[in-house]
């Protein structure tokens, strides 16, 4: 018995339609929360890659202070800090 359709039957729609719910549902909410994560780590490293760009050009320095971008950099001895002044966030390192 052969079948000559021609178009998608009900059950393979209310299939469709659940699968793509799943999607929906599971896929694009772990895409956004990683998103945020890959957010944070990158807002992160270029922190950090600023605090080390500002130590190597002031290498000769032991203690100083210095604002770059909408950041503040305060290095004394051996500890030195960064922060984001517009979020507070703070890397600090002794």
């Amino acid at each position: 018995m052969k079948y000559n359709k021609k178009a998608f039957t009900f059950v393979e729609l209310i299939g469709s339609l659940f699968i793509c719910s799943l999607l929906f549902a599971f896929l694009i909410p772990n895409m956004v929360r990683q998103y945020s994560n890959l957010y944070k780590i990158e807002k992160e490293l270029e922190m950090r890659e600023i605090l080390y760009e500002e130590i190597c050009s002031h290498y000769k320095d032991k203690s100083f202070t210095t604002k770059r971008k909408n950041y503040y950099i305060s290095v004394s001895g051996n500890s030195a800090k960064i922060e984001d002044e517009e979020t507070g966030e703070k890397i600090s390192y002794s």
